[in-house]
């Protein structure tokens, strides 16, 4: 298994002993998922932490009127590290794989286990808490704007979700019906 990618992005966060890099590397496991497959349901205990190696997914809910609302999407070279799994608690969301990915994963528990002895396991941590912190306040941010602003930041921010994700999917994280989505993409 090639865990290299992985130490790599870990290491651009904080500097890594050798002692952690190979606990580490002794817990880390290669996954594989087929497209449109359902990584996580609404209810269920998140127990990974995911680094994407190539692929794509998204984080989903449903309001209680039954529409679907995506909140985050990933890609390769991110990693999928949810407050929910974390903490331990049952998550309200999905997360669907929307096109083969290839992952490699940490357990929470590994997690918790690494955080105990390993002072960059606290700062990695630290630093997941807070990046999704400032992604959600982002994603509230983009939600305020006006319709047309929304669909333009995301094209100009993230131009490869037009390629990788249908319009459904990205009307549902813009908070705008399908029918606007695809006027807008007509139109540019």
């Amino acid at each position: 298994m090639n865990t290299e990618r992985v130490i790599e992005f870990l290491a651009g966060i904080t500097d890594l002993s050798d002692k952690f890099k190979l606990a580490l590397e002794a817990n880390l496991k290669p996954e594989i998922y087929k497209a449109h497959q359902i990584l996580h349901a609404a209810g269920h205990m998140e127990n990974r932490v995911y680094f994407l190696d190539s692929g794509f997914a998204r984080n989903y809910y449903y309001d209680h009127h039954g529409n679907e609302h995506t909140v985050r999407f990933w890609q390769s070279g991110d990693i999928l590290f949810s407050y929910e799994g974390y903490y331990k608690v049952s998550s309200y969301f999905y997360t669907e794989i929307l096109e083969e990915t290839r992952m490699t994963t940490l357990s929470y528990a590994n997690v918790h286990e690494l955080d105990e002895t390993f002072p960059e396991m606290q700062v990695l941590i630290k630093t997941m808490l807070l990046k999704y912190q400032r992604e959600e306040y982002q994603k509230q941010q983009l939600i305020a704007l006006p319709a047309q602003e929304r669909f333009q930041l995301l094209k100009k921010t993230q131009p490869s979700l037009f390629q990788k994700a249908p319009a459904r999917i990205i009307a549902s994280y813009l908070h705008l019906t399908r029918e606007t989505v695809t006027r807008y993409i007509g139109k540019h």
